[in-house]
């Protein structure tokens, strides 16, 4: 069965282009391809899979446009990775997948099928490490309650898919099944109190949890260090 895929784009020729790209994949059916203004109609009307917007700039109005359309399809957001702050907004408003401009057609292809299949988190390398070159944030009072609530191997997965890793990849890395990998994920879902991958690893980042986890490891090493 073909992933249905909508290109959003400001720039038609852009968006052309991009929609002629994916329409050579033999599971890929492009629905068609709009400009931002015209995206939830379109979206409404073509009922996509996946919605690919191009690099749309975070105002607070498209901020609502974005949460928008991240309740009517599955959403790709592809923006500069110099944007990093706003990623976090992005994936708090429910996009499954945030990619630079200079990914490459057959990432972009990897990505598509991966979010159509399991709708994990994606974001490229450069975009993390401007992630993690942001302020440190204080560990806000949620996120010390839940890291001390975390298990050491939903602190492991946590992390990972902060770091953009997909099930199979926490799996590998793991070494333990895709299923218990699920089941925590499922897990940290819920101690988070959102619902989907990309917005606990915004909760992550927003509220400290990621630096309140770096803390306790590190308070953890000087314990086992000083016995």
């Amino acid at each position: 069965m073909s992933i249905r895929v909508l290109v959003c784009c400001k720039e038609t020729i852009v968006g052309a282009g991009m929609a002629a790209l994916l329409d050579r994949q033999p599971d890929i059916a492009i629905v068609g391809y709009t400009t931002c203004r015209e995206s939830a109609a379109a979206a409404a009307d073509a009922s996509p899979d996946i919605l690919v917007i191009v690099a749309p700039t975070l105002t607070a109005e498209t901020k609502r446009e974005l949460s928008a359309l991240a309740a009517l399809t599955k959403v790709i957001l592809i923006a500069k990775a110099e944007n990093a702050p706003h990623f976090i907004d992005a994936l708090c408003l429910g996009v499954r997948a945030v990619l630079s401009p200079n990914t490459s057609a057959d990432e972009l292809m990897h990505v598509l099928r991966t979010v159509s299949a399991g709708g994990a988190v994606i974001m490229p390398a450069v975009a993390r490490q401007n992630l993690d070159r942001l302020p440190d944030r204080p560990p806000s009072a949620l996120a010390t309650s839940v890291a001390a609530a975390l298990t050491p191997r939903e602190t492991e997965v946590i992390v990972l898919l902060t770091q953009g890793k997909s099930n199979a990849e926490i799996s590998e890395k793991l070494s333990i099944s895709t299923a218990t990998v699920r089941s925590h994920v499922h897990h940290l879902l819920r101690k988070l109190g959102v619902g989907t991958r990309a917005q606990a690893v915004a909760v992550a980042y927003e509220t400290g949890l990621i630096s309140a986890i770096g803390r306790n490891s590190k308070t953890a090493e000087h314990g086992s260090s000083a016995r």
